[in-house]
C-alpha cells in the first residue's frame, strides 16, 4: 500500500507529495490544481511505466496525434519541455517505490535502440529523434522508447519485447468513459467465472432494494439493454437503463473494484451519476471492498456532498476512520494537505470547507 507519495517534474507539478495516505483516499481541489494527475502518477508508477499505461494516459487526456497512434509525451514533463535532459521522477513509501522517466539523446540510447522496428520507407513516420528512458525500482527491465523531435512516441515503433504485451499491474482506472457495456461485461465475465454475481447484486441493493439479479446479454450490439436487472419476486427483467444511470454507475465503480484485487482502484469524480443522499452508503461500500480485497482506492470530486458523505460514514462507523483520508490539493503548496478519518467527521460537522 502507498503511504506517500512524491511527484517530481510530472505535469503541472514541479514537486509535489502526498502524505499520511490511507486505505480509500479522496482528493480534492479545485480545476486545474492537479486531481487527475495524481491518479496518472499512481496509474504509472504502480505499473512500473508500461508503455501501454503512457498510452492510456495520453489518450484519456486527448493527447495523441491525430491519427491516433502516437503518444504526444511532451505533455507529462514539467513545462512540456522534451529534449534531452528533461525528467520526471515518482515515487512512493519514502523511496521505496519508484518510476523515473528521461529523455535521452541517440547516442545515449546505444544498443536499445536496435530493439526499436525499423519503419524507414514503410510510413510517413518521422525517424526517433530521442529516447525516453524508463526505469522503475522493481528491477524489472528498463525501457528505451523512441521519441521524435516533435515529442511523439509512435506506438508501431515501440520495442519488439514490449509491442504485444499487455501490462499485467492490477490497476484500474475509471472515468465516465469507461462506462461502455463491452467493457464491463469483460470484467463480468471475472465474475462469472469465480461466481460472485450474487455478492455484486447485494452490493447494489442499497441503491435498488428490489434488485435480485444482474444479468449480461451476449451479443455483438451491446448497450444500454445489454445489461438487465431481475427483481425479487421475478417478472420482467429491466433494462438497467430503465433504473438512471446511477446503477450503472455503481455497477461500473464495483466491477472496476472486483478487477483491482490485491491493487489500486482509480476513479475520476466518483459521486458522478450518484445521488448524495446514497453517498454514505457508496463510501462503506468500497471501505469494506478495499479492507477485504486488499486494495487501496483513489478518487477525486469536486462535490461538497460527497465529501459530507464520507464524513457521515466516519461518524456512523468510527472503526472505517483509520482507514480514510482526504488529500486536498493545491498547486501552490509543496504537499497536500491531509485529513485523517476523525478531522474529515469533524470539518463536515462544523461546516469547514474542504474542498
Amino acid at each position: 500500500m502507498l503511504k506517500t507519495l512524491a511527484l517530481r517534474g510530472f505535469r503541472g507539478f514541479e514537486s509535489y507529495e502526498l502524505t499520511d495516505l490511507a486505505t480509500v483516499n479522496l482528493i480534492v481541489g479545485k480545476n486545474n490544481c492537479g486531481k487527475t494527475t495524481v491518479l496518472e502518477a499512481i496509474e504509472l508508477l504502480v505499473s512500473n511505466g508500461h508503455p501501454f499505461m503512457l498510452h492510456d494516459v495520453a489518450g484519456r487526456r486527448g493527447e495523441m496525434t491525430s491519427a491516433g497512434n502516437s503518444v504526444e509525451v511532451s505533455h507529462l514533463f514539467f513545462g512540456h519541455v522534451c529534449e534531452p535532459g528533461a525528467c520526471f521522477k515518482l515515487s512512493a513509501n519514502d523511496g521505496a517505490r519508484s518510476l523515473s522517466a528521461r529523455i535521452v539523446s541517440l547516442d545515449d540510447v546505444g544498443e536499445d535502440a536496435g530493439s526499436w522496428p525499423d519503419r524507414r520507407g514503410l510510413s510517413d513516420e518521422p525517424d526517433p529523434a530521442f529516447g525516453l528512458h524508463l526505469a522503475s525500482g522493481s528491477g524489472e527491465k528498463e525501457n528505451v522508447l523512441p521519441v521524435t523531435e516533435d515529442g511523439t512516441i509512435p506506438s508501431s515503433r515501440w520495442p519488439r519485447t514490449i509491442r504485444n504485451v499487455a501490462s499485467d499491474a492490477p490497476v484500474r482506472f475509471l472515468t465516465l468513459e469507461s462506462l461502455a457495456s463491452e467493457r464491463m461485461r469483460d470484467a463480468w465475465d471475472k465474475i462469472l467465472a469465480e461466481g460472485r454475481e450474487d455478492e455484486i447484486a447485494r452490493d447494489m441493493e442499497f441503491l435498488v432494494p428490489e434488485i435480485d439479479s444482474i444479468h449480461f446479454l451476449t451479443g455483438s450490439r451491446l448497450r444500454e439493454s445489454g445489461i438487465l436487472v431481475g427483481r425479487c419476486g421475478g417478472g420482467r427483467r429491466m433494462p438497467i437503463g430503465s433504473y438512471g444511470d446511477g446503477l450503472r454507475r455503481l455497477l461500473a465503480l464495483r466491477l472496476a473494484a472486483a478487477g483491482a484485487n490485491r491493487g489500486f482502484l482509480l476513479v475520476d469524480e466518483i459521486d458522478a451519476g450518484l445521488h448524495w443522499t446514497v453517498m454514505e452508503d457508496v463510501w462503506r461500500l468500497f471501505v469494506e471492498v478495499a479492507r477485504k480485497s486488499d486494495m487501496q482506492i483513489f478518487a477525486t470530486t469536486h462535490s461538497l456532498d460527497c465529501i459530507r458523505g464520507l464524513g457521515s460514514l466516519v461518524r456512523s462507523r468510527p472503526d472505517l476512520g483509520a482507514e480514510v483520508s482526504l488529500q486536498k490539493v493545491h498547486p501552490s503548496l509543496e504537499r497536500a494537505v491531509s485529513f485523517a478519518g476523525e478531522q474529515i467527521a469533524v470539518a463536515v460537522e462544523q461546516q469547514i470547507e474542504l474542498r
